[in-house]
């Protein structure tokens, strides 16, 4: 999917790892929801239930995880991101 929006840094910005720890804890993209990424976030809870559904689910919330915490690194150095960026677009 293609980003329709930029989010700009927070000011103090978000900590990528409370960012990780939401995402490995709850479902996968509750991180991406406190980055402000709340689509994306929607989107990950969403396959993680359903790929539960065929024993896959838990898979989700680590690679959340890790796309949280590079997202998050991203903000906190100031960059801005968008609405549907991933961890693989993110040194673009």
């Amino acid at each position: 999917m293609q980003s329709t929006t930029q989010i700009q840094p927070s000011n103090p910005p978000k900590d990528p790892i409370i960012a990780a720890v939401l995402s490995v804890l709850l479902l996968g993209g509750v991180g991406q929801m406190y980055l402000g990424q709340t689509k994306k976030g929607i989107i990950l809870i969403v396959a993680t239930i359903v790929l539960a559904c065929i024993g896959v689910g838990f898979l989700v919330p680590f690679v959340g995880a890790y796309d949280a915490y590079v997202i998050g690194t991203k903000l906190k150095n100031g960059q801005p991101v968008g609405d549907m960026e991933f961890f693989w677009q993110a040194s673009k």
